[in-house]
């Protein structure tokens, strides 16, 4: 199997098919770019306003023909990862040229907008209490469908069913739920539409206002951690509304099908879902570790220091990014708790970035199973189960090499900001949000950072978004040429 997989990848992308899906991927970003051009015009900014309108005219004008092309029924592995990388990379490029009305230069324009479409967070803005209503709506909003990612919604309203569709929303193992991919995006968004829908009204229900509600509700269930406010949570000021949205980070970080299994399937799925409690534990443990952390080494007080910490920790485990006090001032246990956290995320299938769960699961099986041969006879056999599954060497070696990876993309990023003379640990905890696509930031990440340090937080971000393997297969130069000889 892994050698079919690499004569797949043997093949070049070919033209067509790659400016087909890409025109069906930009008739959805222009149907979702007209809700902030809508909300630019209600607020009277008009400035920002024709911009979105010239980029959705672009794009039908690009996308309309271009979606009509004719191609081949099968679509190659390296061609529905090349679509997607191109989407995720293409789509800032677009979005950062309404957010330059703001006064932002195109780099950190273009960094805002990759931050908000891969979910990360990390703001280059010294303060968002002085923007306009439209930018923070645009940045909620970029969170929103970035987090359930612009290819699934394709495929949810536009595209029909078939291969090519399934290659573009293929999850991770064990996440075979429905019987064909559009059926599995329509539940997939439909579980995300309606968390997203109950969280506004839990928080207007609470007294937050509309505005705040809306924006801060699209970037907790995506996990995106863009706040309103200059001081995030803490800018709230109501209890009852933290814990609610903190709920929906940790929501936002269980698996979407695993919704719509349970929904059609019954409760019982959750209660035999291996990531969903060990989701819940690593919160907890995480929140812990860093409340008393916090209570040994601040003036919080043990009450504020263990409330802290469980915001804090629900935050990064979750990959949100909210925060209820600065990063930059607690201690460094707590930001190293704070990094493994981050480092690890959520569930697969979830709008999380991190490693996963499910492959974190999958290290501890490893560690068990070296164990278990040590503890057995020569000739016994024993194999690696987690739950009720038996994990196949595929699953081992996709685990393992996207954990050697994203571990890699860390280590060379972090080296970038030694050789800036950066603090080290400040330094990691940032390329490590970045790469975990969690937005906690230690005051490292500003309009003051070197321009080539934004670049390198920029690709950080995109590779954890797309696990990196997808980035790799475009950046892979036999993807674009030809290599041997081909048979339709």
């Amino acid at each position: 199997m892994v050698q079919e997989g690499l004569n797949t990848l043997r093949y070049p992308v070919r033209g067509p098919v790659i400016c087909k899906y890409l025109g069906q991927l930009g008739l959805m970003l222009a149907i979702l770019t007209t809700l902030p051009l809508g909300v630019s015009m209600f607020y009277g900014e008009y400035a920002i306003s024709e911009r979105y309108l010239i980029i959705i005219l672009a794009l039908l004008f690009v996308s309309i023909p271009s979606s009509r092309l004719s191609t081949p029924n099968v679509l190659q592995t390296n061609e529905g990862l090349t679509i997607t990388a191109l989407a995720f990379f293409l789509s800032p490029l677009l979005m950062t040229y309404p957010l330059m009305t703001t006064g932002l230069s195109f780099q950190d324009a273009w960094f805002e907008a990759i931050s908000g479409i891969t979910t990360t967070g990390l703001s280059i803005l010294s303060s968002v209490d002085n923007q306009s209503a439209s930018l923070l709506f645009a940045r909620a909003w970029m969170q929103w469908y970035g987090g359930l990612g612009i290819a699934i919604l394709s495929v949810a309203l536009l595209m029909g069913q078939g291969i090519a569709s399934k290659k573009l929303v293929e999850s991770g193992p064990g996440e075979n739920l429905v019987t064909t991919t559009r059926t599995h995006a329509r539940r997939v968004l439909g579980a995300y539409a309606l968390l997203s829908l109950l969280g506004m009204v839990i928080l207007l229900g609470l007294q937050v206002k509309p505005f705040h509600a809306i924006t801060l509700t699209l970037t907790a269930i995506s996990t995106g951690g863009f706040s309103p406010f200059n001081d995030s949570l803490a800018g709230l000021d109501s209890l009852p509304a933290t814990f609610c949205i903190l709920l929906l980070c940790l929501c936002g970080a269980i698996s979407l099908p695993l919704y719509a299994y349970t929904y059609h399937h019954g409760f019982r799925r959750l209660i035999t879902d291996v990531e969903l409690p060990a989701l819940l534990l690593l919160c907890s443990l995480t929140a812990i570790v860093v409340g008393l952390s916090l209570g040994q080494h601040t003036n919080l007080g043990w009450t504020g220091a263990l409330a802290h910490g469980a915001a804090l920790g629900v935050s990064a485990q979750t990959g949100t990014g909210f925060s209820t006090l600065s990063i930059a001032e607690i201690d460094q246990t707590s930001k190293s708790w704070l990094m493994a956290s981050m480092f690890i995320g959520g569930s697969i299938g979830s709008t999380t970035g991190g490693i996963k769960i499910f492959r974190f699961l999958i290290v501890l099986v490893l560690i068990r199973l070296a164990i278990q041969r040590a503890c057995a006879p020569p000739h016994a056999v024993v194999e690696p189960w987690l739950g009720k599954r038996r994990l196949e060497h595929e699953d081992l070696i996709r685990a393992l090499l996207l954990i050697v990876l994203f571990m890699g993309v860390i280590f060379v990023s972090w080296t970038f900001f030694l050789a800036g003379g950066y603090d080290p640990l400040d330094a990691l905890f940032e390329v490590t949000s970045a790469a975990g696509t969690v937005g906690l930031s230690t005051g490292i990440t500003s309009t003051d950072l070197p321009w080539w340090l934004k670049g390198v937080l920029g690709f950080d971000m995109l590779a954890g978004r797309l696990e990196i393997i997808a980035l790799l297969v475009v950046l892979y130069p036999a993807t674009w040429r030809e290599r041997n000889a081909r048979s339709e």
